[in-house]
C-alpha cells in the first residue's frame, strides 16, 4: 500500500496565508505552498530595512535574498517590498503580511519543539528549566524523589536567564520568579512568595536591629543587591516619591559574592529566600526588608509554567507532583500578604 509522502521540510501551504489576508491574492491557489526560508528572509529585511542587512543577518547572499523575495511575492501575488526607493521600503501588504508570517514561523517552532519534548518523554527523559538559586535549593529533594521512583530516568535541568524572552517549549516544566506572563500554550501555579531580606554583618552599626527596617533610600546606605531584589526594588521606586535620592547599589548576581560583599563592609545586602538558602551566613544576620509603611511588603511569587504534554508520562507527573509538593523555602510564605 502507498504511504502517503512526507511533507517537504521548509514547506507550508499557502492556504494558512489567504485566511485573514486583507488583498486578493490573485495568483494563488489554496495549496501553493511557500516556504520557510523565504518568510524568514522576508522579516529579516523587514526588521533590519534592507537587503544588504538582511543579507548579513541570514547568511544568505544578497541575490539569493531578492530571489527569495520575488519568489514570495509571485505565490503570494501582491508586491511586499517597494524597491524604488533606497533603501528598499515594506508597502502597506506587506506590513500586513509581516504578521501573519511571524505567527506561521512561531507555529512551526512551537510544533517542532512539541514534538521533540514528546520524543524524550517517550525515552523517559524531562527538560526543566529554573534559575540558579531555585535550582540549587528546590530541585535536589525533588529530584531525589523522582529518580527514586523512577531510577533510569533522565532529567535535564538548564538556567532560565532573565534577558532570555524566548519561550523554550522542549523544557515542559519551568520553575522561576514570576516576572514574566507564562507561554499562551502553558498552564501556571503559584508555588509561593518570597519576601525581600536583608542581609547586614553582625557587627554592623544598626546591631541590635529592630524587626523590621527600610534601608531603601535612607541614610545614604549602599545596597548590594540580587538581580531579583534590584528588579522589585525598582519598580517599586517607580511608584514612590521620585524626588528622593536612590541610594548607591551594586547588583550581583551569585548570592555568594552577595556575601562576601557585605561581609567586606560594602553596604547592606537585599536578597531573597531561595537565594540565602543556598548562601553560606557566616558572620551574617538575615532581616525582613519593610517597604513604606503605605505599601504592600516587597517581594515576588515563584511559579511552575508546564506544558500538558508533561502529563503524558509517568516521569512528568511525578516531576510535576514533587515540585507542587515541596515546601518553600525558609522565609518565603504560600501567598503575597497585603496591607
Amino acid at each position: 500500500m502507498d504511504q502517503c509522502p512526507a511533507p517537504e521540510a521548509g514547506v507550508i501551504l499557502g492556504y494558512v496565508l489567504g485566511w485573514s489576508s486583507r488583498w486578493a491574492l490573485t495568483s494563488m491557489t489554496i495549496m501553493d505552498p511557500v516556504e520557510l526560508d523565504w518568510l524568514e528572509t522576508f522579516l529579516a529585511v523587514v526588521d533590519r530595512g534592507g537587503f544588504t542587512a538582511a543579507s548579513a543577518q541570514v547568511h544568505r547572499s544578497q541575490s539569493r535574498v531578492s530571489a527569495h523575495i520575488a519568489a514570495l511575492e509571485r505565490e503570494v501575488g501582491v508586491r511586499l517590498i517597494d524597491r524604488g526607493h533606497r533603501p528598499a521600503t515594506v508597502t502597506d501588504a506587506g506590513r500586513v503580511f509581516a504578521d501573519h508570517a511571524r505567527a506561521i514561523l512561531e507555529d512551526v517552532r512551537i510544533a517542532r519543539s512539541a514534538l521533540s519534548a514528546i520524543r524524550s518523554l517517550s525515552d523517559q527523559s524531562v527538560h526543566v528549566r529554573t534559575d540558579a538559586c531555585l535550582g540549587a535549593s528546590l530541585f535536589p529533594p525533588v529530584l531525589i524523589d523522582v529518580l527514586t521512583t523512577f531510577p533510569d530516568a533522565t532529567v535535564t535541568v538548564t538556567s532560565r536567564e532573565r534577558n532570555d524572552d524566548q519561550p523554550a517549549e522542549q523544557a515542559l516544566m519551568t520553575v522561576a520568579p514570576a516576572d514574566r506572563p507564562p507561554h499562551p500554550e502553558a498552564r501556571r501555579e503559584v508555588l509561593w512568595w518570597e519576601p525581600l531580606q536583608l542581609l547586614m554583618a553582625d557587627d554592623h552599626r544598626w546591631e541590635p536591629a529592630p524587626a523590621r527596617i527600610e534601608p531603601f533610600r535612607r541614610d545614604g546606605q549602599r545596597l548590594v543587591m540580587g538581580a531579583a531584589a534590584a528588579r522589585v526594588i525598582d519598580e517599586a521606586a517607580a511608584r514612590t516619591d521620585e524626588s528622593l535620592p536612590a541610594p548607591a547599589r551594586i547588583v550581583v548576581d551569585p548570592p555568594q559574592t552577595l556575601a562576601g560583599l557585605v561581609r567586606a563592609g560594602l553596604g547592606v545586602g537585599v536578597s531573597n529566600p531561595s537565594a540565602i538558602a543556598t548562601t553560606d551566613l557566616a558572620g551574617l544576620v538575615v532581616l525582613p526588608y519593610a517597604g513604606a509603611a503605605e505599601n504592600p511588603p516587597l517581594g515576588f511569587d515563584v511559579a511552575v509554567d508546564w506544558f500538558d504534554v508533561l502529563l503524558t508520562s509517568p516521569v512528568g507527573r511525578a516531576l510535576h507532583e514533587a515540585v507542587l509538593a515541596a515546601p518553600p523555602p525558609a522565609g518565603a510564605v504560600g501567598r503575597r500578604p497585603h496591607r
